[in-house]
C-alpha cells in the first residue's frame, strides 16, 4: 500500500478586519530644559527635538499595528484627539499627537499568508519648564481606528 502524506491549506484570508498591537509608542529618555519643546518619534522610528529639550537614551520606537484582512481592501486609518500623558505617582502631564503613520491616512490591504499588514504610527510631545514636568514616568492612552470599507 502505498504511503500518501497531506498538507494542510494556509488559513482563508478574514473577510472582517483584525488588528493587533505589537508594540507600544515611546520616546525614551529626556530631559525638558529651561523652557520645554517637543519630542517627536516619526513612523520610522526616528526622534527629534525642539526647544530646550535635551535627548537621552531608552529605547524609543513607534507604535506597530498589524492589520489582517483579504487583500485588495481599503482601509481608513483615523487618529483620536490629543491625549494627555499623566506622571505616575505624582502631578505633571504631557499633551501627546499622535501621527503621522507609515501608510498616511489609508491604505489598501496586501496579499500573502497571513495576511497581516503592519502600520507605523508616530507621536509629538509637547513638554513644559522642568517645574511643570517634574522627572518620572508618564503615562496614557490613545485612539487610532482602522476602519475596512
Amino acid at each position: 500500500m502505498p504511503v500518501v502524506y497531506a498538507q494542510n491549506a494556509p488559513f482563508p484570508p478574514p473577510r472582517q478586519i483584525q488588528v493587533f498591537s505589537i508594540q507600544q509608542l515611546s520616546f525614551g529618555d529626556f530631559y525638558p530644559g529651561t523652557s520645554g519643546g517637543t519630542l517627536n518619534v516619526s513612523p520610522e522610528g526616528v526622534r527629534t527635538s525642539s526647544g530646550s529639550v535635551v535627548l537621552f537614551g531608552g529605547a524609543s520606537f513607534p507604535a506597530i499595528y498589524e492589520v489582517q484582512l483579504i487583500p485588495g481592501r481599503l482601509v481608513q486609518i483615523l487618529i483620536g484627539p490629543p491625549s494627555q500623558l499623566m506622571r505616575v505617582g505624582g502631578s505633571g502631564s504631557l499633551t501627546l499627537d499622535v501621527g503621522p503613520t507609515d501608510k498616511g491616512t489609508s491604505f489598501v490591504t496586501s496579499g500573502g499568508h497571513p495576511f497581516r499588514n503592519p502600520v507605523q504610527v508616530g507621536g509629538t510631545l509637547y513638554i513644559g519648564n522642568l517645574s511643570s514636568n517634574p522627572p518620572g514616568e508618564y503615562e496614557g492612552s490613545f485612539s487610532v481606528t482602522f476602519i475596512q470599507e
